[in-house]
């Protein structure tokens, strides 16, 4: 059985589907994604070359077995965007759901925590758990530039903390560049353990780098099996003719949705264990193709909690949604015949949520079908390590082939560095006086405000 499938049929007009796009289109923009394929892989982008370089596995594969040894019980992750939400979606998909609520789902491996935002309750509550047990925590900070204030602020904080536990710097790990930067100067001047960040990768790109891959380790995830379901992907992308290329297809149809006026893009994931994936695909496609006043806009839905909220909007709304369903579920629960006297509930009894969950999943499609509301679906056999490899490199290169589509660079975020500098600025940082100032006139503007 394949491993995923992508059906793009209830995107395409036809069967009833008044909503969908034109078929030729479709050939039309594949083929021409498919001439720039064959260039592409002629100097292609970082990020391909990584299911094949396998970069730094093994000082992750090193550094991962000596955390095994130090018996460590909290990893604690500092880092935000790309550099958590990776993370994230592999530790959603492949560990269990409730990790972090008893020693017996753990078994052994350790509780984790990864702080992508600085709010102080959350950063203080943290800070009350391991500090319990410092010299069983280990602090792995994630940050390229080494200069995100926020990532930055948390380690000025938890590395204080750990401080107190005797071997501390042997228990702190940084992710950073491998030439520049204020993390490596830290790490050169206290001499902790440290992992790169490769050139030409960005954060929401780092995924396949020790960003994703070193936590992952430390929480016993095969790292090699990931690797090897990205190169497998990649392989496939590389030599597969347009019209049968899983990531041409993809990105042909995102982009031909946004042009025909359907730029709102909702990624709602079948698989509770993909929660993690629609986040980690969100930030991905609003970093890298909003730009120049175009981009579509991601946005997420879970099935089938949103079927009872957002499903409403996506039937009966405005025209201007496509909607992107993953599906997977292998597991079974019999739904036992608990009240026979009631009659209304015969469709259900002695038949298995497994039924009912792709039923609600056609149920679903039906009604998108129904509405005009053009749709495509990824079905993944299973979710492990060797399958969501594979989905993280499909998605990335779709994303790059949107970026020739679109005319724009996918790899950077001027609109997320503007929003640094005014940050640094606020705070005082030296260099930024003028921004400071213009900061300051803003802020200082009559408002027109209400109050409770």
């Amino acid at each position: 059985m394949s491993t995923i499938t992508l059906d793009i049929t209830n995107s395409l007009k036809g069967s009833g589907n008044r909503g969908g796009i034109e078929k030729k289109a479709v050939n039309k923009t594949a083929s021409e994604l498919g001439r720039y394929n064959q260039a592409l892989w002629k100097n292609p982008y970082g990020f391909m070359e990584l299911p094949e370089s396998r970069f730094q596995f093994d000082i992750i594969k090193k550094l991962a077995g000596r955390s095994k040894r130090q018996k460590i019980k909290n990893l604690v992750i500092l880092g935000i965007g790309g550099s958590s939400l990776g993370t994230e979606t592999i530790f959603d998909a492949l560990l269990h759901p409730f990790h972090n609520y008893g020693s017996d789902i753990r078994k052994g491996l350790p509780q984790y925590f990864i702080l992508d935002n600085i709010d102080p309750h959350t950063i203080n509550r943290i800070f009350d758990i391991v500090r319990k047990d410092l010299e069983h925590t280990l602090l792995v900070v994630i940050s390229k530039s080494g200069e995100t204030p926020e990532t930055i602020s948390q380690f000025m904080i938890f590395k204080k903390l750990m401080e107190k536990s005797k071997g501390f710097r042997e228990r702190i790990i940084l992710i950073t560049d491998q030439e520049k930067g204020i993390l490596k100067q830290i790490a050169d001047k206290e001499g902790y353990g440290v992992l790169n960040v490769p050139e030409g990768i960005g954060g929401r790109f780092s995924v396949l780098t020790p960003v994703g891959l070193f936590p992952s380790a430390v929480m016993g995830i095969d790292i090699d099996d990931i690797a090897q379901g990205a190169l497998d992907m990649s392989k496939h992308i590389r030599k597969a003719k347009y019209t049968d290329n899983m990531a041409i297809a993809l990105a042909s149809i995102l982009y031909l949705m946004d042009k025909s006026g359907r730029n709102i893009h909702v990624i709602m994931p079948y698989c509770g264990r993909l929660s993690g994936f629609a986040d980690w695909f969100r930030q991905l496609e609003a970093e890298s193709l909003g730009k120049n006043s175009f981009g579509p806009t991601p946005t997420k839905a879970m099935g089938v909690t949103d079927q009872h909220s957002q499903l409403q909007l996506y039937v009966d709304g405005p025209r201007d949604k496509c909607i992107m369903l993953l599906y997977s579920a292998r597991e079974r629960r019999p739904i036992p015949n608990t009240f026979p006297y009631i009659d209304s509930l015969d469709y259900l009894a002695k038949k298995d949520l497994n039924e009912l969950f792709y039923a609600e999943f056609l149920g679903t499609s039906l009604s998108l079908i129904e509405a005009g509301t053009p749709s495509f679906t990824v079905l993944l056999n299973d979710i492990n390590a060797y399958s969501l490899g594979a989905l993280f490199f499909l998605y990335e290169m779709a994303i790059a082939y949107l970026g020739h589509l679109y005319t724009i660079n996918p790899f950077d975020q001027p609109g997320v560095e503007l929003g640094k500098i005014y940050t640094k600025a606020i705070m005082g940082k030296a260099g930024l006086e003028k921004q400071r100032a213009k900061a300051d006139r803003t802020l200082s503007a009559p408002k027109t405000v209400i109050t409770f």
